[in-house]
C-alpha cells in the first residue's frame, strides 16, 4: 500500500479495486490453494485476475436487475442478458481450471490427509459426491467470495477511518494483544481481539453488506396471515431488523459494545444475519470472518486511517456499501 500512497499519504480513487485483488488473492489461496498473482504492483488491467474480479462484480451487481425487473429476457435476451452471461460464461471458464485443479490434487492425495490439509474446494469436492454440485459450490464460494467480502471490507475501512475513538479503542487492544510489531497473528491472539470482532459485527448490523437472504418457498405457507404459494422468493431483510428497535436497542446508535459478554443491551438472535441461517447458510463464513479480522487487526496495528473528504453515502448495488471513492489517509504509526 505505501507505493499507492500519493503525496498527501492517500489511497487512490479506485482503491476498491486493490481491495477486490486482495480478496480474490485471498479466496485463491485459502480455497483454491494456488497463488493467482493479484497483488502484483505491475499486474496488467487485461490480466486474467482482473478480468475474474470484473466478471465477477458485473454478474453480482446486475442479477437483481435480471431477478427482480419482469423477466423479458426470457423471451427476447435484452442487451443486460447477453452481457450477463457473456461475464458469467468468462468467469466459470477461467475458474473451472482452477477447480479441475483441485479435484485433480485431491485425486492424487493420500486417503489418509487430513482434511485440514485441505483447500476449502477440495474439502467440498471431497464432501459431495454429486461432482456437478460440487462444482456449482466451488464456483459459488469464490464468485461470492471476491465481491461481497471486498465490500464489506471498504465498509469497514469507511467506518474505522470516520469513527476515531473506536479506531483508537481498537487500535489499544491490538496493541495490548501484539506489543511489538513483528508479533505473529495466530488464532489464539485472534481470538482475543474481543472489541475488533464486536466492531465488525456492529457495522454488518447497522450497514449489512448483503441486505436481506432469500429462500424459495418448496410448499405453500401462511405468513403473518398471508398466504404465499409454493415457488415464490421470500426476502428476509437483515439490513431491516438490524435496524429496528424492537429488535436491537437503541438501534440507531453505533454501538461495538453492544456485542461484548458483559453488555445488558438486548439484541434479537435473528435480528442480525449477515450470513444467513440454517443448513443454506454462507458457505465461507468462517473464512470471510479471519479474512476480515486478519486485515483489520495488521492495517490498524501499523497504520491510522482517515477520511477527510466529504461524507458518503451508502448505496444499494446487490451490496450495501459506500459510495464514492474510497481516499483514505493512510498515515504510519510508529514502529515499537
Amino acid at each position: 500500500m505505501q507505493e499507492m500512497k500519493n503525496e498527501n499519504s492517500e489511497m487512490p480513487a479506485d482503491f476498491d479495486n486493490e481491495i477486490h485483488k486482495w480478496a480474490l488473492e485471498c479466496i485463491g489461496r485459502v480455497a483454491l490453494d494456488a497463488r493467482l498473482g493479484c497483488l502484483r504492483p505491475d499486474l496488467p488491467k487485461n490480466s486474467e485476475p482482473q478480468k475474474i474480479i470484473n466478471a465477477a462484480k458485473y454478474a453480482l451487481r446486475n442479477v437483481a436487475l435480471l431477478e427482480l425487473k419482469y423477466p423479458f429476457w426470457r423471451y427476447l435476451p435484452s442487451t443486460l442478458w447477453r452481457k450477463y452471461v457473456s461475464n458469467m460464461d468468462y468467469f466459470i471458464e477461467i475458474c473451472m481450471k482452477y477447480i479441475d485443479d483441485a479435484m485433480l490434487r485431491l485425486k492424487n492425495k493420500s486417503q489418509s490427509v487430513n482434511e485440514t490439509e485441505l483447500s476449502l474446494v477440495e474439502r467440498i469436492l471431497a464432501n459431495e459426491s454429486d461432482p456437478k454440485t460440487a462444482y456449482i459450490l466451488a464456483l459459488d464460494l469464490i464468485l461470492v467470495g471476491i465481491d461481497t467480502i471486498s465490500m464489506a471490507v471498504c465498509s469497514m475501512l469507511y467506518q474505522i477511518a470516520t469513527r476515531p475513538e473506536e479506531q483508537e479503542k481498537i487500535h489499544q487492544e491490538i496493541l495490548k494483544i501484539l506489543p511489538n510489531k513483528d508479533d505473529k497473528l495466530d488464532a489464539s491472539k485472534l481470538e482475543k481481539m474481543v472489541y475488533l470482532k464486536a466492531f465488525i459485527k456492529e457495522v454488518l448490523r447497522m450497514y449489512s453488506t448483503v441486505i436481506g437472504n432469500g429462500r424459495t418457498l418448496q410448499k405453500d405457507m401462511v405468513i403473518c396471515g398471508y398466504r404465499i404459494p409454493k415457488g415464490i422468493q421470500l426476502v428476509f431483510p437483515t439490513i431491516v431488523t438490524g435496524n429496528m428497535e424492537e429488535y436491537v436497542t437503541d438501534c440507531k446508535q453505533f454501538k461495538p459494545e453492544r456485542w461484548l459478554k458483559q453488555s445488558s443491551d438486548y439484541i434479537h438472535p435473528f435480528a442480525s444475519l449477515p450470513y444467513g441461517h440454517g443448513p443454506r447458510m454462507c458457505l465461507g463464513r468462517r473464512f470471510a470472518d479471519l479474512e476480515m479480522q486478519v486485515f483489520l487487526a495488521k492495517l490498524i496495528r501499523s497504520h491510522k486511517l482517515e477520511y477527510l473528504h466529504k461524507s458518503l453515502d451508502y448505496k444499494v448495488t446487490f451490496m450495501y456499501a459506500p459510495d464514492g471513492e474510497l481516499k483514505f489517509k493512510m498515515t504510519e504509526r510508529p514502529t515499537s
